[in-house]
């Protein structure tokens, strides 16, 4: 059931890979953001996040499917970076992963690599899975992080700040991992799957500034396992599963 009180209206419905169904609601004066299903690691990480003062939506509700949390008008990072310089973004997205790279002890994620590959169809990929965990680096900084560090989960407030939105608990659970998936958009540029948007000048600018500061996370094996977060849950022959295959396949070396 969509609606918990006769006076919520369905604004619209907004789309993401995360298998929830997300809406933008208003009640009275009040606009907020319903995620219905699949909620647990996100209000998991958001609750933990909030704690620590990163700059999250509000948590307004939760029960077993239903995740309510406050909306944020502002801008999305496609139209922020069309008509702004990237040295704000670069500050921030900076900011943020040395916050989070704090305290960071070393973990082996060889089993964590082989567990999650499990379920991965390798028929059409240029590798095999024993090829891809030979080349993924094994011991890494275990940290707090995000879980899913992209430009679409990151929005430019009317108030002039960024948020963070839709983080989520996972096994990968570094700062490092985060630089990957945030690669996921600055290198392979996946947030632009479905716009002619010319945004490669501010994209190569961010990696590059974020390569100087954490030089170790300059790794495409890494990123290759990223997206094969999530090329394992789209459609076979889509346009998202032949735009992932692609790029998967330029950066195998």
């Amino acid at each position: 059931m969509l609606f918990r009180s006769d006076n919520e209206k369905l604004i619209k419905q907004l789309h993401g890979f995360s298998g929830s169904s997300v809406y933008l609601l208003q009640s009275g004066e009040k606009f907020f953001i319903r995620k219905i299903k699949n909620v647990d690691r996100n209000y998991e990480r958001m609750s933990h996040l909030l704690k620590r003062g990163y700059n999250i939506p509000k948590i307004y509700y939760k029960d077993d499917k239903v995740l309510d949390i406050e909306y944020i008008p502002g801008l999305d990072m496609k139209t922020y970076l069309r008509f702004n310089r990237v040295d704000k973004l670069v500050k921030f997205l900076i900011s943020t992963l040395l916050s989070l790279s704090e305290n960071s002890t070393e973990k082996d994620y060889t089993l964590i690599y082989k567990n999650k590959l499990s379920g991965t169809n390798f028929t059409r990929l240029p590798f095999t899975k024993q090829e891809l965990l030979d080349r993924l680096p094994k011991i890494l900084p275990q940290s707090d992080y995000y879980g899913d560090f992209t430009l679409e989960n990151i929005l430019y407030g009317t108030d002039s700040q960024f948020y963070l939105i839709d983080p989520v608990t996972i096994e990968y659970d570094s700062w490092i991992f985060d630089i990957a998936k945030l690669r996921q958009d600055l290198h392979c540029k996946w947030f632009l799957r479905n716009d002619n948007l010319l945004l490669d000048t501010q994209l190569n600018l961010i990696q590059t500034k974020i390569f100087e500061q954490f030089p170790e996370s300059n790794n495409d094996y890494l990123l290759i396992l990223m997206l094969l977060r999530v090329y394992n849950h789209a459609v076979t022959d889509s346009l998202e599963h032949k735009f992932l295959l692609g790029e998967i396949n330029k950066l195998w070396k």
